[in-house]
């Protein structure tokens, strides 16, 4: 994936962050300002001179892609691979930076997070960190498909994108939710009762919010706080910058 970066990107003057999220196919910017201006972009748009935050779906090390295997990267340097000439200033996941961005726009609350997409991304965020990020595929025993991890049985298997058909078919709606359950109830830090259901696949089937909370009657389940982007993986690398700067 090669880009160019559009120095002319609107309200280069009140934005202070340039948030770039990473999807197995898509790309957008969103620019922060000092207070609630948001500004989101198809695609890559880094206005000169403001931190480049870097979300996206893969196992992340000390500002490098280590693996990202939708996007066939590994051992990259996301920055470099999109284009630019300049060094991020955080690189995250992409589900613990939405499962973060989640937390912040609710007043730093404890939650559970899955974000359902070309894969499956989980974290749960505790006392403003990410305590675990296993949903995705620390358990097996959903299906007997290999996953693309190269395990077998991932609940990837059975609720991202990549391995359902287009469309979801009505039935397997409750099919997909119950699996979601079985993986919050089993994790053992996935304690706080708040549970957040986001991603693609979530806006194009808005049913399976009220699907998961039949299917977890002892928690509050809810959609994204985060209704004018992808997801909310913008506040999210925000509040990991504060927290370097």
């Amino acid at each position: 994936m090669t880009t160019q970066a559009d120095p002319t990107a609107p309200v280069q003057g009140t934005a202070v962050l340039a948030c770039v999220e990473i999807g197995g196919g898509s790309l957008e910017t969103v620019l922060l300002g000092p207070g609630p201006e948001v500004v989101r972009s198809d695609g890559l748009r880094v206005p000169d001179g403001l931190p480049l935050l870097i979300a996206v779906p893969g196992i992340v090390h000390e500002g490098r892609v280590l693996a990202a295997s939708n996007l066939d990267w590994y051992d990259v340097d996301p920055a470099e691979a999109l284009g630019l000439d300049i060094r991020a200033s955080v690189v995250a996941n992409d589900a613990e930076a939405a499962a973060l961005g989640e937390s912040a726009l609710r007043d730093g609350a404890d939650l559970v997070f899955l974000g359902l997409g070309t894969g499956v991304g989980g974290a749960v965020v505790r006392d403003g960190v990410v305590a675990s990020n296993e949903l995705g595929h620390g358990q097996v025993g959903f299906s007997d498909r290999p996953c693309t991890c190269t395990r077998t049985g991932c609940l990837e298997t059975v609720a991202a994108g990549w391995a359902l058909p287009t469309p979801v078919p009505d039935e397997r709606l409750p099919v997909i939710a119950d699996a979601l359950a079985r993986a919050v109830e089993a994790e053992p830090l996935a304690t706080p009762d708040l549970v957040v259901l986001a991603g693609g696949l979530t806006r194009a089937y808005p049913a399976l919010v009220p699907l998961l909370a039949r299917a977890l009657p002892d928690r509050t389940v809810t959609g994204t706080a985060a209704t004018s982007t992808k997801s909310a993986a913008a506040w999210g690398l925000r509040h990991l910058y504060q927290q370097t700067a």
